[in-house]
Parts: structure tokens; sequence; C-alpha cells
């Protein structure tokens, strides 16, 4: 049995440099992320923080943006 990660994910799309940040609970990340990249615009991801599912601390993206 596979066990379930939450990540948190950084999306940049291609042609405007928009930039999201989501929040995705699965057991392959890249199989979801591919699936997420169904029917939009092309994106880059990156993962920026992760845990187990059952862990209760908050994610954090730790990079320094400023």
């Amino acid at each position: 049995m596979n066990v379930k990660h939450t990540y948190l994910i950084e999306i940049m799309y291609h042609d405007t440099h928009n930039v999201e940040v989501i929040t995705l609970t699965t057991e392959d990340l890249e199989w979801s992320m591919k699936q997420y990249q169904r029917n939009r615009k092309p994106f880059a991801w990156e993962k920026l923080d992760w845990k187990r599912e059952s862990d209760a601390r908050q994610l954090v993206d730790l990079r320094d943006t400023e």
C-alpha cells in the first residue's frame, strides 16, 4: 500500500509567468501533476515542501522571495 503525502507545489505558467501555489495530496506526485496539466496552459512546477498525510504540521514555503 502506498502512503499518501501532501505537497506544496509552485506552478509557473510559461506564457504569462504567473505563479500560483497549490496543495495536493497524492500517492504519486508525478502522475498527479500530469493529470493536473490536462486542459491547462503549459507550466513548470516545483515541489516546495511535503509531509505525510497524517502529519499535522503546516506546509511552509521557505524560499527567500525578497
